[in-house]
């Protein structure tokens, strides 16, 4: 004999689905975020700009926790979550950097 499922189950299930939805919309948005970086390392190559500008990080992060605090998200989380993000767009941006610079 099965037992039934109860409610809970059902609203479980919808609820992960919604998640899993969030998810691919997250990664199609970085996605484009990470092509934009590119587009960006290929423009700082050429003119030998640096990839780390702290200033224009701590302004990203700022607008971010605002943009957080709007939205009803801890801004603390919301800044962790950049900081993760932007380290990864330096190390993205410093890759392609060396790839166009090597091809001259």
């Amino acid at each position: 004999m099965t037992t039934p499922k109860a409610p809970t189950d059902d609203r479980l299930a919808a609820l992960r689905r919604q998640i899993d939805a969030a998810d691919e919309e997250l990664v199609r948005v970085l996605a484009r975020r990470f092509a934009l970086v590119e587009q960006i390392g290929e423009i700082k190559a050429a003119r030998g700009d640096p990839v780390v500008v702290p200033a224009r990080i701590e302004a990203v992060l700022v607008r971010v926790e605002g943009h957080a605090k709007a939205a009803g998200l801890d801004p603390a989380i919301a800044r962790r979550l950049w900081r993760a993000i932007i380290d990864e767009a330096c190390a993205l941006e410093e890759t392609h950097i060396a790839t166009v610079k090597a091809k001259r």
